[in-house]
């Protein structure tokens, strides 16, 4: 919150700057001091029909040597078919000594948390506590 010094009229004006209403689905696996780079950076990338009711046909996933395991995954495929509608992309993305799971950011009128979600991000998380263990 900032306070506008400049008093015209002897009242001061009020300026909030506050949060915005937008919220992102995050999965934080934590790692042990190791650097991974590009071994575990994914995304999803898929492939839609349809202009108004838009549908999943496919989706794969790009990127390192995590992106190999995720697209082997049948399961987390079919799962991953029925949520990419709402949930956007999902990306894998490791910095210093966390990889982060997460999708798009949505406003909070699409602000819906679904069990289907959670079931693909603890999924992708145990893949990559896997591939983590295997690295080591």
């Amino acid at each position: 919150m900032e306070v506008d010094s400049k008093k015209n009229d002897g009242s001061s004006i009020l300026h909030t700057y506050g949060l915005l209403p937008s919220y992102q689905l995050q999965f934080i696996v934590k790692g042990n001091g190791r650097i991974y780079g590009e071994l575990l950076l994914a995304r999803t990338r898929r492939k839609v029909s349809g202009i108004i009711n838009r549908r999943v046909e496919d989706v794969w996933w790009e990127g390192g040597k995590i992106a190999d395991v995720l697209n082997g995954d049948s399961r987390l495929k079919k799962l991953l078919l029925d949520i990419l509608t709402y949930e956007g992309d999902i990306f894998v993305d490791p910095t210093d000594n966390v990889v982060r799971i997460y999708s798009r950011f949505k406003g909070e009128n699409e602000l819906i948390i679904r069990k289907e979600s959670i079931e693909v991000f603890n999924i992708i998380a145990g893949h990559v506590k896997k591939m983590m263990s295997e690295l080591e």
